[in-house]
């Protein structure tokens, strides 16, 4: 069979790879759309710490696909960029059919990291307010409409103002004004929980903006603007704030998993959609450092 492997040097490669091992538990799956989403591109780069230690795996952590018994899958497994896989049960939830492959393949990890955040990490209420550092991104503007599914007063921040003033926000704020006028608009507000994707100096001017008005949450998801940050320790005895990370390494495994079909119903409930540009998966070494203008690359077999 067809496969992407990894090869750390240069792009993956379209290539010929063993067929995969079949057995009582495991269910064949024949693959059709597999995202590349930052946690995909990580390992397949071998810059994350679940990349294996040398190359020529076959990439890709989800996708979507067809069983034998024509069941439509999405399918949560290392590997899953090849023409066919073999994986538990336990790896499959059924796709709702208001999704076609291309956006079930490309919601789930779009939506995970704030569903998780606010209902795992945090449980945002009814009522509260929350701010969305970096709603203009990918898995930022999923979050506003999650936010608000919650049942949460949403501010909306980041850089692009045409996506702020169309992610459905109750309020926003540009992250490209001067410091002081951001600054400004963020202690105008009281914030209950911060979902963050940024890090960097727009994560210093929210929790400077949060110093003594506590009770809050911030949530730190991605670091799109920065990798560090200086954090005054006087903030923290001050400020009843709690800082806490959402990542894989936050949550169980039986915690991911029972998110998933929530959040494939979530997509569909909520409207939410990815833009996808579809790339067949024998091109990917054509798009894999091309610049796809914010829009999700979703490989095809």
């Amino acid at each position: 069979m067809k496969a992407v492997l990894a090869t750390y040097s240069d792009a993956p490669t379209w290539a010929d790879a063993p067929e995969p091992a079949t057995g009582p538990g495991l269910v064949t799956v024949a693959m059709r759309a597999v995202a590349l989403h930052n946690l995909a591109r990580g390992v397949a780069d071998g810059r994350h710490y679940a990349s294996p230690a040398d190359p020529g795996f076959v990439i890709g952590v989800d996708g979507v696909g067809v069983t034998a018994e024509g069941r439509r899958v999405y399918v949560s497994a290392p590997g899953t960029c090849a023409e066919t896989v073999s994986v538990p049960e336990a790896a499959l939830v059924d796709v709702p059919d208001a999704l076609d492959d291309l956006q079930a393949a490309a919601a789930v990890n779009a939506v995970m990291s704030s569903w998780m955040a606010m209902t795992v990490r945090t449980r945002v209420r009814p009522g509260q307010t929350v701010l969305v550092l970096g709603a203009t991104g990918g898995s930022g503007r999923p979050a506003v409409a999650v936010a608000r599914h919650l049942g949460a007063r949403v501010i909306a921040a980041g850089r692009n103002t045409a996506v702020l003033d169309a992610v459905g926000a109750d309020a926003t704020v540009d992250l490209g004004a001067p410091e002081s006028e951001i600054a400004e608009a963020l202690r105008a507000e009281k914030i209950d929980v911060v979902i963050d994707y940024l890090w960097g100096r727009s994560a210093e001017l929210t929790l400077a903006a949060l110093e003594k008005r506590g009770p809050a949450e911030f949530v730190q998801i991605g670091t799109m603007a920065g990798a560090e940050i200086a954090l005054p320790g006087a903030l923290l005895r001050s400020t009843d704030i709690r800082l806490l990370g959402s990542g894989f390494g936050a949550f169980t495994a039986a915690e991911v998993a029972a998110a998933r079909p929530a959040i494939l119903d979530a997509a569909v409930e909520l409207g939410i959609e990815i833009d996808v540009t579809a790339v067949p998966a024998e091109s990917v070494a054509e798009i894999w450092r091309a610049d796809t203008a914010g829009r999700r690359v979703v490989l095809t077999l």
